[in-house]
């Protein structure tokens, strides 16, 4: 196989945050600025013609009168699925629906009929084996498929929330087809932990000698490769000159180019809204990505298309 690109998208809205009781960034998700940093990265992927995975929450695809109408989806009585609704809840008994309820961003992307629709779980909360119990997972599935968005999709891949990877098994026998890997992840335990991990992912971005990844093996259920998330430009991050991470890229993109590798560009849509500068960075990543794709050099594909590709046929 050639060398490839996949850019894919971790599409939470609140969600992603559901365990942060005080955080400044979830101030800024409003419905409003979520469309419009969703509609602006379309645009942007358009213009350069690349075409994305957009890993969906369910939860966030929904309307808040689906909501209402299906409110015994969030009545999981396991106390660590409780936990993690907590601040959902409080929210909710508020009336505050902003940020956690909006089917605009999947019909924004859906709408263009090039891009995948994957999945990113159902409320976000992570997957480990470690963490909580078989029964929750496979709940977790049944609703993904149960959300009006997702019904008659089949063959998707998956983005696991917090990059925590746990009961493949389950994920095949739910019909997806693949899943990115991880090359670490933030989790959700102690803050020491957190920290340290953001800080070796803040020292990787000085990294200009960086090296593309090398292809997924065949099988039933792919790995596909881990990638690199796009430096979300806010707080010490911020102050990365532009031009040095898009340096870094351009080194990634022309190792695959040279040994045939795969280059995986993730984020999240809400980065965009506070980070700096984010969709400047975004099209100087792009604008090299289409001029290798222009010559037949670097193929562009989703993560559904990889894993086809790789897929090893039962029977």
């Amino acid at each position: 196989m050639g060398a490839t690109f996949i850019i894919s998208f971790d599409c939470e809205g609140k969600w992603g945050f559901a365990d942060h009781s005080i955080n400044y960034e979830r101030d800024f998700l409003t419905n409003e600025n979520i469309n419009k940093a969703y509609k602006r990265i379309i645009d942007i992927l358009n213009k350069y013609g690349i075409k994305g995975t957009f890993g969906f929450v369910g939860a966030f695809t929904l309307s808040v009168d689906e909501y209402h109408e299906n409110r015994a989806w969030f009545a999981n009585k396991t106390e660590t699925v409780q936990k993690w609704l907590q601040l959902f809840k409080k929210d909710m008994e508020r009336g505050d629906f902003e940020g956690w309820f909006n089917p605009e961003p999947i019909k924004i992307v859906d709408q263009e009929n090039i891009h995948e629709i994957g999945s990113h779980g159902f409320t976000h909360i992570p997957l480990g084996e470690s963490l909580i119990s078989r029964a929750n997972f496979l709940e977790e599935m049944h609703l993904i498929k149960q959300t009006s968005h997702f019904k008659g999709r089949e063959r998707m891949t998956f983005i696991y929330p917090r990059n925590i990877i746990g009961y493949t098994d389950e994920l095949a026998k739910a019909g997806f087809i693949g899943y990115r890997d991880r090359i670490y992840s933030y989790g959700s335990g102690k803050t020491i932990i957190r920290m340290l991990m953001k800080l070796k992912n803040y020292s990787s971005e000085l990294n200009l000698i960086k090296r593309a990844q090398p292809h997924a093996k065949p099988g039933y259920l792919i790995k596909i490769p881990s990638g690199f998330i796009l430096n979300y430009r806010n707080g010490l991050k911020k102050e990365i000159p532009l031009g040095l991470t898009i340096k870094r890229w351009e080194h990634i993109i022309l190792d695959a180019v040279r040994n045939n590798k795969v280059v995986h560009l993730w984020s999240h849509p809400h980065n965009f809204i506070t980070g700096d500068n984010m969709y400047e960075l975004l099209e100087g990543v792009l604008r090299m990505v289409n001029r290798f794709k222009k010559t037949g050099m670097l193929q562009n594909v989703t993560q559904k298309e990889y894993a086809e590709l790789l897929a090893i046929k039962k029977g």
